[in-house]
């Protein structure tokens, strides 16, 4: 938890006679209330959602609290009313009436107004109300899914997105899921478009009508689209092109032109290769060292710009990647040749023997640097005819039982070839052949950026997984994430641009003091965990304690310029 909410009131004893003080608890809520406002999210929402009686807990209210919810008490959406209880209802923007409202059943419903087809409009609009407000660039757009792991069987789940098994990114191939797709800008990795896929759907197949989604938001397709190697099929490359876009990808393994050039380094073809850019190491490592090949300017079957590159960093990675895993096949192969070595009177056949080394082997990806040798042993056992205590004489039958000695070795020249390979990688780009080979680079190594969010959704947030009653639920909850996603970054990218503007280096937001450079959203909302003021009362005396801010907070609402009033 990001906050530590104690008890709203607590009694004491005093010389006067019994007394009670009472806790007004604002936390960090008035930070996401501001950004909340900025992002003008709860007109937006309630434009697009139906409306309740005056005075009562409106959808958009509703769905707002649940921000507030998931950016300081990530967990399961479950007795919300009790996490909301110690909170001061106007750090909600409430009325005690309408917090007295807040309960499950409640944020339910508003969850299944969020999945209507009405309120399909309202994540354009956000979009644009950020790109306005803070000045987003949207020069390059990066985009990535996900998988959203859920429990239960969700067998009324037919309409789209259906939540459903698919390729399972948190290695959960037993539950269902949901695909999340997230379009982020080059400027503070913030969240622009998402969306919810089925989860049998897979990433090729997305492409083509998320950049037809982006080009109506934006107004044009002049914008550079970055993704991962699921772009690089002709239809998407194709789609892309065909409206004027731009686009950079990875070009799969699969592909024609990567085995090609991949063979004519393991064959020891030479290629010359010239340093593009360094990148320092982190925590005592080398640096990476990014090389292009000489002279060469090819081109994929499609006629696009191939660019090859060659990283120092991504070669000891591939390396002990390898290395690794060839350690756990020999210690697997070792633990298989002893069962294999058994006698039995139906031992198994010798493909069947060979089948199980060879799929340890593609389990770890090293199959073609791992010699199999299997022979077949066969082993005369006595067996006596006779029941009872053994005698000298007893009649015997002699039983044949068979077993395979498996012997295996790794392929030196087999290695050795695949090392000439290491921290090889080729990008494929469209509509940029005035930008350098370093620029193109440049632009697809701030892809991570995107998977950091991802991870974020999944270990800040704790989305995943989650259980909900209807399927269409599941899908508004992603809805709402994503809003919490977009508040937190748009809160990371503010503090750590002022602190470039002020000339600040660092600041102590980690556990004990200890001081970032690059701060988060999480980090700064744990920085006002505490805030509140509180009342002493007793009898009809009254005395208020004013709330009191330590130095770091004043600073942060500095560096977010929120007026230090808005705690008032």
């Amino acid at each position: 938890m990001y906050t530590s909410q104690g008890p709203i009131s607590s009694r004491c004893s005093t010389a006067c006679g019994q007394a009670t003080i009472q806790t007004h608890f604002l936390g960090p809520h008035p930070l996401i209330r501001h950004y909340l406002d900025r992002l003008n999210v709860e007109d937006i929402l309630a434009s697009h959602l139906p409306q309740g009686r005056a005075g009562t807990l409106s959808h958009a209210q509703a769905l707002c609290v649940l921000v507030h919810n998931i950016l300081t008490s990530p967990g399961p959406l479950y007795r919300l009313e009790n996490w909301a209880e110690p909170i001061e209802p106007g750090a909600l923007c409430l009325s005690g009436k309408q917090k007295e409202a807040i309960n499950d059943d409640r944020v339910g419903r508003a969850l299944d107004a969020l999945g209507s087809a009405r309120a399909r409009g309202i994540w354009f609009r956000l979009a644009l109300r950020a790109i306005k407000v803070w000045e987003l660039s949207c020069e390059r757009i990066h985009f990535d899914t996900t998988s959203v792991t859920l429990f239960g069987e969700y067998a009324g789940s037919v309409s789209e997105p259906r939540i459903t098994h698919g390729h399972n990114k948190d290695h959960r191939p037993d539950l269902k899921q949901l695909v999340f797709g997230l379009n982020v800008t080059s400027d503070g990795a913030v969240p622009l478009l998402h969306r919810s896929a089925s989860g049998n759907r897979t990433d090729d197949t997305l492409h083509r009508g998320n950049f037809d989604r982006l080009r109506a938001l934006l107004g044009t397709s002049d914008f550079i689209y970055v993704a991962d190697s699921k772009l690089a099929t002709g239809e998407n490359m194709a789609h892309v092109a065909r409206y004027g876009g731009s686009f950079v990808t990875v070009l799969p393994r699969t592909r024609k032109e990567d085995t090609e050039f991949r063979g004519r380094l393991s064959s020891g073809g030479r290629v010359r290769w010239r340093e593009v850019m360094r990148v320092p190491g982190r925590g005592g490592d080398p640096e990476d060292v990014f090389s292009c090949p000489v002279g060469e300017k090819p081109r994929t079957k499609e006629g696009y710009r191939l660019t090859w590159y060659r990283s120092s960093g991504k070669a000891r990675l591939d390396e002990s990647t390898r290395k690794r895993n060839l350690e756990k096949v020999l210690s697997e192969l070792d633990e298989l040749a002893l069962k294999l070595d058994i006698p039995r009177k139906k031992a198994s056949t010798r493909a069947e023997a060979k089948r199980k080394a060879v799929s340890i082997c593609k389990r770890y990806g090293v199959v073609d640097f791992v010699g199999i040798t299997l022979q077949e042993r066969k082993t005369a056992i006595p067996k006596r005819l006779r029941p009872g205590r053994p005698r000298e004489g007893d009649p015997v039958r002699l039983e044949i039982k068979r077993s395979w000695t498996l012997t295996f070795e790794t392929d030196e020249e087999a290695l050795e070839r695949t090392r000439k390979t290491d921290g090889v990688f080729p990008l494929v780009s469209h509509g940029l052949e005035k930008r350098g080979r370093r620029e193109i680079l440049e632009i697809y190594k701030y892809q991570p950026y995107l998977e950091k969010r991802f991870s974020q959704i999944k270990t800040d947030l704790a989305i995943s997984p989650v259980f909900l009653k209807t399927p269409s639920r599941a899908a508004a909850l992603l809805d709402v994430y994503f809003i919490a996603i977009a508040v937190s970054s748009l809160m990371e990218r503010d503090i750590r641009n002022a602190m470039v503007q002020d000339g600040i280096k660092e600041l102590p937001l980690y556990p004990e003091g200890r001081p970032t450079e690059a701060p988060t959203a999480q980090r700064v909302l744990e920085a006002f965990a505490s805030v509140g003021w509180h009342e002493f009362r007793r009898g009809d005396e009254i005395i208020c304690f004013p709330l009191e801010m330590s130095d770091l907070q004043q600073q942060i609402l500095g560096l977010l310029n929120i007026p230090v009033r808005e705690y008032g």
